[in-house]
This record gives structure tokens, sequence and C-alpha cells, in this order.
């Protein structure tokens, strides 16, 4: 999965990971599309550690998993 992010303090311009010569295996930094979730969640200022209760009153995670990306933040 590709994406760009740009502005919002973050800091952009960079490759994070690599993968293999056909794009098809991570070799190194393997992120999951919750980390860039994350990551866009930090910069607005959500905590994700909170959870917020679904209908039935149930806690729900902002995520199910997941860490804001170490080289955008």
């Amino acid at each position: 999965m590709s994406f760009r992010v740009s502005d919002g303090g973050m800091q952009t311009g960079q490759v994070i990971g690599s993968t293999d010569s056909k794009g098809g295996a991570p070799r190194k930094n393997s992120l999951d599309p919750n980390d860039l979730l994350a990551t866009v969640y930090s910069f607005l200022g959500m905590d994700l550690d909170h959870s917020y209760p679904d209908r039935s009153g149930r806690p729900m995670p902002v995520l199910p998993y997941g860490r804001p990306i170490a080289g955008l933040t």
C-alpha cells in the first residue's frame, strides 16, 4: 500500500521502509494501514489509547492496533 501525506507538521518527503525488488514483500520496517491511521489520528490530536462506547455500551478502541509511524512524527 502506498500513501502520500503532506503538511500538518509531518516530516514528509521520505520513504519509510523497503520492499523486495518486485514490491511484493517488505524487507524492513513492515507497516500496516492501522499504523498510518494511528499517525494521522495522532496528528489530529486523538488519544489512541482512549475507547468509545459502541451502541451496546461496550468499549471500542479508536483502532484495533497500530502505532504512529516514528519517521513521520
